[in-house]
């Protein structure tokens, strides 16, 4: 399955709000049939899920309360779905934070940390994969990942991964469109394989993306609002 599929399933529940109210699953397929219908939650704390009226909302007083970035995330091991906003600019470095103060930290269209959404990505090196993936260039990198574990115990985690470069394609987002060309990154940690796939953009922004976060959370599904 494409990803910018996924993205086309989303971008047209929140703007159609055809939705129903049963929880989504992990994997790229139920994710794609959660979406198309509009199964959303939101990530708040005792929040009890959102509506998809409440979703397109809480997108458009974004949109227009502020000229910052926006972006949403879904972590589909949850099926929770969130507006981030970009709050800080540290660098090559951005934190992107939900209504709740939940974060994301990005480089490069890259995850490298995560604060308050469980079992946290604590920090990472993603330059080596960033640079292929923004270039759109194929090769080989290693990424490292140290994240919680169950116990709350800093794990890190290594990976070989690939680079590949697929075909290009048309991201719509609920806000705009670009032309993009899907890089996948193909990961062996030797115990665990994880997949990461990113649209990138001919100015070498990833607009929309999933990435592998830890065990815990699985993926992360991303696409930019308003660059």
């Amino acid at each position: 399955m494409k990803l910018s599929h996924v993205g086309l399933a989303l971008a047209a529940c929140l703007a159609l709000a055809a939705c129903g109210n049963r929880p989504g699953q992990g994997n790229p397929v139920e994710l794609l049939r959660t979406l198309s219908s509009g199964m959303l939650k939101s990530s708040g704390p005792g929040s009890g899920g959102a509506t998809p009226e409440q979703v397109a909302a809480a997108i458009d007083q974004a949109l227009k309360g502020s000229d910052l970035p926006l972006s949403i995330a879904v972590i589909e091991a949850r099926s929770t779905t969130a507006v981030l906003t970009r709050i800080e600019t540290n660098g090559a470095y951005g934190t992107w934070a939900s209504s709740d103060r939940r974060t994301v930290t990005m480089r490069d269209g890259l995850v490298t940390a995560t604060r308050g959404l469980g079992n946290d990505l604590m920090s990472s090196q993603t330059g080596a994969v960033a640079a292929l993936v923004t270039a759109r260039e194929a090769g080989q990198a290693q990424r490292v990942h140290r994240y919680l574990d169950g116990e709350n115990h800093t794990v890190e985690m290594r990976a070989e991964c690939r680079v590949t470069r697929g075909g290009e394609t048309v991201v719509k987002s609920v806000r705009f469109e670009a032309r993009a060309v899907e890089m996948t990154e193909s990961c062996d940690t030797g115990s665990r394989r994880f997949v990461n796939t990113y649209m990138v953009d001919r100015h070498g922004d990833v607009v929309q993306s999933r990435q592998w976060l830890s065990p815990e959370s699985g993926h992360i599904f991303i696409q930019a609002l308003r660059k």
